[in-house]
C-alpha cells in the first residue's frame, strides 16, 4: 500500500498536532511536516515533497487561496486540500488551484475518505457546503465572476466605498500612498473598471461589500 504524504497547513499548533495525531492512524497515511505561515510551507514543500497540503485559508501574512495559488505555480504536482471554517471562499479556492475544499467539522471518516480520494485522482468537495456555493461552481466558466482580491484589496475596497481618500486609506492601514495607489490599480484591473464610482458599483454586484 502507498503511503500518503501530506503536510499539514494551519495557523493553530492544536490543530496541527490534532490532525497530525489522527491522520497517523491510518496505515497509508503519513504527516511528513508541518507549518504555518507562507514561508515554511515554500520551505516544507521543497524540502519534504509532500503529495496532498490540508491547507487552512484564514491565517496571518499571506492567507491560505493566495498560498496555494503561488504554491501551485511553482509545484503544479502538489494537491491542496482547503481545510477551512468558511464556506465562502470555494469559487476562490478552486480558481486558485485548490482540489478540494472541507469544513472543518466533517467527520474524520470523511476526511481520511476525501484524502484517499485526492490521491487517487479525483476532487471531493464537502457536502455540507450550503447550495449555493456548490451551484456557483458548477455554473458554467462564461457565468462565473471570476475574481479573487486579497484581504488587502477587499480592506481597501471598502475604505473606497466609506468614500475614503488615498490618505486616510494609507493611514488606516498604515501603508504608503503609493502602495495604496498600486493596490487601488489592481482592484481596479480586476473588477474590470477605470474609476473607484465604477469599482463600488461592481463590488456591489459581485457582493463584495
Amino acid at each position: 500500500m502507498d503511503t500518503i504524504r501530506i503536510l499539514v497547513v494551519d495557523d493553530h499548533q492544536v490543530v496541527r498536532e490534532g490532525l497530525r495525531r489522527m491522520l497517523e492512524l491510518e496505515e497509508d497515511m503519513e504527516v511528513v511536516g508541518e507549518a504555518a505561515e507562507a514561508k515554511e510551507v515554500f520551505a516544507q514543500v521543497e524540502l519534504l515533497s509532500p503529495e496532498i497540503i490540508l491547507m487552512d485559508i484564514k491565517m496571518p501574512g499571506m492567507d491560505g487561496i493566495e498560498l496555494t495559488r503561488q504554491l501551485k505555480e511553482k509545484h503544479p504536482a502538489c494537491n491542496v486540500i482547503m481545510l477551512t471554517l468558511y464556506d465562502e471562499y470555494l469559487t476562490q479556492a478552486i480558481e486558485a488551484g485548490a482540489v478540494g475544499y472541507l469544513l472543518k467539522y466533517i467527520k474524520r471518516e470523511e476526511l481520511i475518505r476525501a484524502i484517499r480520494a485526492v490521491h487517487q485522482g479525483l476532487s471531493p468537495l464537502d457536502l455540507s457546503l450550503s447550495p449555493d456555493r456548490l451551484a456557483e461552481l458548477a455554473a458554467p466558466p462564461e457565468s462565473k465572476q471570476r475574481l479573487y482580491l486579497s484581504e488587502r484589496e477587499l480592506a481597501i475596497l471598502h475604505l473606497i466605498a466609506d468614500g475614503a481618500t488615498t490618505k486616510e486609506i494609507a493611514d488606516q492601514l498604515f501603508l504608503s500612498q503609493a502602495s495604496v495607489k498600486r493596490s487601488i490599480g489592481l482592484v481596479f484591473e480586476k473588477l474590470g473598471v477605470r474609476n473607484r464610482s465604477e469599482a463600488v458599483s461592481e463590488a456591489y454586484k459581485r457582493r463584495l461589500i
